[in-house]
C-alpha cells in the first residue's frame, strides 16, 4: 500500500508491514515495527529469567544429590554418578535410554534429556 494524502502536517501509509508516519522535518517513526521490537524485548527477558531460574533449580538439585526431568547426562552424574548399567532401546518415537543404578534407581533419557525417574 502505498501513500496516501492525510489532513494535517504529514502523510501516513503501510511500509513493508510497518505502520510509518512521515511528520513535518522528513522524521519517521515505525510505530508498528517498535512495538514488535519491544514485545520481542520483553520475550527474551522473560526467557532469559525463565533459563536463569532453571539453571538454579538444576544446580540446587545437584548440590542436593537430586536428579530432576529436563537434566542432561553430565548434569546426572554430577548429581548420582556414573550409572552401573546402561540400556538402550530404539523405536518410532527414537532412541531410548536408562540409565540404572545398585541402589534400585533409575533415570530415562529421551532427546538427550532426563524423561523420567523412578526407583
Amino acid at each position: 500500500m502505498g501513500f496516501e494524502d492525510s489532513p494535517g502536517s504529514g502523510k501516513k501509509g503501510l511500509v513493508g508491514g510497518c505502520l510509518v508516519l512521515l511528520l513535518v522535518g522528513g522524521a519517521l517513526l515505525f510505530i508498528g515495527k517498535r512495538a514488535s521490537q519491544h514485545e520481542d524485548a520483553l520475550q527474551a527477558d522473560r526467557a532469559a529469567a525463565t533459563a536463569d531460574a532453571e539453571t538454579k533449580a538444576k544446580e540446587a538439585a545437584i548440590a542436593a544429590k537430586q536428579v530432576l526431568v529436563g537434566m542432561t547426562r553430565e548434569e546426572v552424574e554430577r548429581a548420582w554418578g556414573k550409572p552401573d548399567r546402561v540400556d538402550r532401546s530404539s523405536s518410532g518415537a527414537g532412541v531410548r535410554e536408562q540409565w540404572a543404578y545398585e541402589n534400585g534407581a533409575y533415570v530415562y533419557f529421551g532427546n538427550e534429556k532426563v524423561t523420567s525417574i523412578g526407583r
